[in-house]
C-alpha cells in the first residue's frame, strides 16, 4: 500500500510538474534535456551492472541469515562503488564535452547551459554511485515503507519547485537541472546516515575493503550483466539520440519533444508495475538463497502475471484516450507524442510478461549465455533503428523497431527459463499468457465501444472508458487470471483494509 500511495502521488504530481516543465523549457530545451541527460546514463551504465550484483549478494545473505557475511557484501560493494565513482568522473566528463562539442545537435546559444548541466549531473551521478550499497540495503531487506517516505518527499519538494520555476525569468534548464542533482544529494544524504543507524549490515569496516575473492565473484557476475544492461541502456537511451541525429532540434524541435513527453506519460504506468516488481525481486533472490526453488518459482511467475496484469490496468485506457489526455495535460502536445506513447506502453507490456523469468535466472546466478543473448539482441536493436532512419523512415518506425527487439528478448527469456529454472514455456503459455491475452482483449474492445457511443472526446468519456476497461478487466482476471490461493489472499487483504477503514472511523466517532 506505500508503495501503491507513493506511485499514486508521483503520477498525480507529475502529471502537472511534467507540463509545467515543458512550458517552462520549450519544446528545444525539453528535448536537448533528454539528450544530455542520456549521456549520463550512458556514462553510469557500469554502476547499474554492479548495483544489480550487490542487490543479488546482499539478498542471498538475507536469505541465509548470515550478518557476517552481509557487512563483508556490504564493504566490498561499497569499495567497488567508490572506485566506479571516480572512474566515471576521470574517463566520462572529457567524453561528454566532447560529445556535446563535437557529436550532438545543439543549438550554439544553448552549447554552453549544455556543458555546464552536463558538468553538474556527472557530480549527482558521482554521489549516487557512492550511497548505491546503502540505498540496496532498504531494498535488499524490503523496508519499502522507508523508501517510500524518502521519494514522498522528494516528490513532495520537486512538485513545489518546479511550480515556482513557471515564474522565474532566467535560464529555466540550468535552474530546473541544478536544483535536481541537488534535491537528490540532500535525499541521498538522509538516506545513508538511516541505513548506517537502522541496519547493522552497513557498518564500513576498512578490513573488508580488500577481499579480493568476493570483488572477483561481484565482479564475475557482473561482467555477464554488462551485455544485458549494454543492451538495456541502448535500448532505452540511444533513440532519443538517433532522433537528434535525424531530427536536428531547430527544424524538428517536436519530434524530440514528443519522444520525451510520451516516454513520460507512459513511464507512469510502468511505474505502478515496476513497484510491485521491485518489491518481488528480492524476494526470488532471498528464497533463492534460502534454497527454496519450488517457492522462488511460483514467486517468479506471480511477478509476471500481477506486473503485467498492474501495467495493463492504466495502459488500456490510456491507449485509448492517449490523445485527450495529452490535450488535458499540456493543452499543445507535440503531435507525435500519443504515437510514442502508445508505443512504450506496448514495449512495456511485452517485457513484463517474461519478468519472472528474468529475475529467477539472475537469483540463480547462471547468467552468462542467457546476458550474452539478450544483450546482443537489444543492442542490435539500434543500428536496425538507425538504418530504419537512414532509409527515411519516420521517428515512430523506429520505435516500432526497438518493439520487434523487445519481443525477440522476452522469447528468449522463455527458453533460458525453461533451460535454467525448469519453467516450461507451456506452463507459461496456460498460466499467463492465454488469460492475460483474454483479459487484454475483452478490455480493449470494452473501452473502445465507449468511444463508438461516446464520440465526442471529453473528460466524461475518459472516465466512462477507465471504469469499463479497468471493470471488465478485473472481472475476468477474477475468474480467468488469479488461483484459487491468489483469490483467497486479495479477499483477506481488501478485507484487513475494510477492517482498518471501518476501525479508524469508529476511533474518529
Amino acid at each position: 500500500m506505500a508503495t501503491y500511495g507513493r506511485t499514486l502521488l508521483r503520477m498525480g504530481l507529475g502529471l502537472f510538474s511534467s507540463r509545467w516543465v515543458l512550458e517552462s523549457l520549450g519544446e528545444v530545451d525539453y528535448g536537448l534535456m533528454g539528450v544530455v541527460g542520456s549521456l549520463i546514463v550512458l556514462a553510469t551504465f557500469l554502476n547499474t551492472v554492479v548495483t544489480g550484483a550487490c542487490a543479488r549478494f546482499f539478498a542471498f545473505s538475507i536469505g541465509k541469515k548470515d550478518i557476517i557475511d552481509l557487512r563483508k557484501w556490504f564493504n566490498t560493494g561499497l569499495s567497488v562503488h567508490l572506485a566506479l565513482a571516480i572512474f566515471l568522473v576521470v574517463i566520462f566528463a572529457p567524453v561528454g564535452e566532447w560529445a556535446i562539442g563535437n557529436f550532438l545537435n545543439i543549438p550554439p546559444d544553448r552549447l554552453e547551459v549544455a556543458r555546464w548541466i552536463y558538468r553538474i549531473s556527472l557530480v549527482g551521478a558521482f554521489w549516487t554511485i557512492c550511497a548505491t550499497p546503502f540505498v540496496a540495503m532498504y531494498t535488499a531487506t524490503q523496508n519499502i515503507t522507508e523508501l517510500t517516505l524518502w521519494e514522498v518527499a522528494s516528490i513532495i519538494t520537486n512538485f513545489g519547485f518546479v511550480y515556482w520555476l513557471t515564474t522565474y525569468k532566467g535560464d529555466a534548464w540550468f535552474m530546473y537541472s541544478a536544483f535536481s542533482v541537488g534535491l537528490t544529494f540532500a535525499i541521498g544524504v538522509g538516506q545513508v546516515i538511516r541505513a548506517h543507524h537502522i541496519y547493522s549490515g552497513c557498518h564500513i569496516n576498512l578490513s573488508y575493503w580488500g577481499d579480493w575473492n568476493r570483488i572477483k565473484q561481484m565482479f564475475s557476475f557482473s561482467a555477464w550483466t554488462l551485455f544485458g544492461n549494454l543492451g538495456y541502456m541502448a535500448k532505452a537511451q540511444m533513440p532519443s539520440v538517433l532522433l537528434n541525429q535525424f531530427f536536428n532540434p531547430l527544424k524538428y524541435a517536436y519530434v524530440n519533444a514528443s519522444y520525451q513527453v510520451g516516454g513520460s506519460l507512459a513511464g507512469y504506468t510502468q511505474s505502478m508495475s515496476s513497484s510491485l516488481m521491485g518489491a518481488f525481486t528480492p524476494q526470488i533472490t532471498t528464497l533463492a538463497g534460502a534454497n527454496n526453488h519450488d517457492e522462488m518459482i511460483r514467486t517468479a511467475l506471480r511477478s509476471s502475471k500481477f506486473g503485467t496484469l498492474l501495467t495493463l490496468l492504466f495502459a488500456i485506457p490510456l491507449s485509448i484516450e492517449a490523445d485527450y489526455l495529452l490535450q488535458l495535460w499540456l493543452k499543445n502536445p507535440p503531435i507525435l507524442a500519443s504515437g510514442f506513447c502508445r508505443i512504450v506502453l506496448v514495449q512495456m507490456v511485452l517485457d513484463n510478461l517474461t519478468f519472472g523469468q528474468m529475475s529467477g535466472i539472475m537469483a540463480s546466478g547462471r547468467i552468462k549465455w542467457y546476458q550474452i543473448t539478450t544483450g546482443l539482441i537489444s543492442t542490435a536493436s539500434i543500428p536496425i533503428a538507425w538504418g530504419v532512419l537512414a532509409m527515411g523512415g519516420s521517428p515512430l518506425s523506429m520505435s516500432w523497431t526497438i518493439t520487434i527487439c523487445v519481443v525477440a528478448c522476452s522469447i528468449a527469456r522463455l527458453f533460458f527459463g525453461q533451460a535454467i529454472l525448469n519453467i516450461r514455456i507451456t506452463e507459461w503459455v496456460r498460466i499467463i499468457f492465454i488469460p492475460l491475452f483474454i483479459v487484454t482483449l475483452i478490455s480493449s474492445v470494452s473501452g473502445i465501444l465507449v468511444n463508438f457511443i461516446i464520440e465526442d472526446a471529453s473528460f466524461f468519456r475518459l472516465c466512462a472508458t477507465t471504469f469499463v476497461s479497468v471493470t471488465s478487466m478485473s472481472v475476468i482476471s477474477w475468474f480467468l487470471l488469479f488461483d484459487s490461493v491468489e483469490r483467497l489472499r486479495i479477499k483477506s487483504l481488501f478485507g484487513k483494509i475494510v477492517g482498518a477503514i471501518t476501525k479508524f472511523a469508529f476511533m474518529k466517532t
